[in-house]
């Protein structure tokens, strides 16, 4: 009995994780607003209750996708972080670390969908926003925290997040992807800017 218990899960997790695939390549290549639970469930084959066993809206659904996404992501950053305390070589793993996770191709999609939509509908900028973005900026705050008080941890993670954040999206405009080591040189001078705000900082 227990080892049918097993297989069902099992099998419940791995329909669970083929309906979120295809969803993924939905929302990507279609948009959100475009996509339709009738669709998936047609791709998915079988019938439309196979899906609503899983997800009762695109929303729900959604929001699976976006979990997926930012759990790699998440993992990547808590990676360079766990156990670190500020230091100027751990801010360049985290500065490289946190560009190359913001430069992946499904991270620009991600976040292209919820530019373009996201105003249409609020809810899922919401939902982005508090499982993506907010956990990322409480673990870099907790990072710089071991170093200054929470209001200047604060201002550091903004600056480093607007910094970073704001070359992913300067690099989405241009006609050829940065190099190696183009992204490399940009995050040295990145780091030597926040190394010297924060020398300014122990001299005051």
């Amino acid at each position: 009995m227990t080892n049918l218990m097993g297989k069902r899960e099992l099998n419940k997790a791995r329909k669970r994780a083929e309906i979120v695939d295809i969803a993924t390549r939905s929302f990507f290549e279609q948009g959100y607003a475009a996509t339709t639970m009738s669709a998936i469930a047609e791709e998915l084959g079988g019938s439309k209750a196979t899906l609503w066993a899983h997800f009762s809206s695109k929303e729900e659904l959604f929001a699976a996708v976006i979990d997926l996404q930012v759990g790699s992501f998440s993992r990547d950053i808590d990676e360079v972080l766990t156990s670190q305390t500020y230091s100027v070589p751990a801010l360049r793993r985290l500065c490289m670390r946190f560009l190359e996770c913001l430069m992946r191709d499904n991270a620009v999609r991600l976040f292209t969908l919820i530019l373009s939509e996201g105003e249409r509908f609020p809810e899922i900028r919401e939902m982005f926003y508090s499982r993506g973005p907010e956990r990322v900026r409480k673990c870099i705050v907790k990072f710089y925290a071991t170093q200054f008080n929470e209001t200047e941890a604060e201002r550091l993670m903004q600056m480093t997040v607007s910094a970073i954040s704001g070359y992913r999206s300067d690099v989405q405009l241009r006609p050829k992807r940065p190099t190696k080591a183009e992204q490399e040189d940009f995050v040295d001078c990145l780091v030597d800017l926040i190394a010297s705000r924060v020398n300014l900082i122990d001299e005051s």
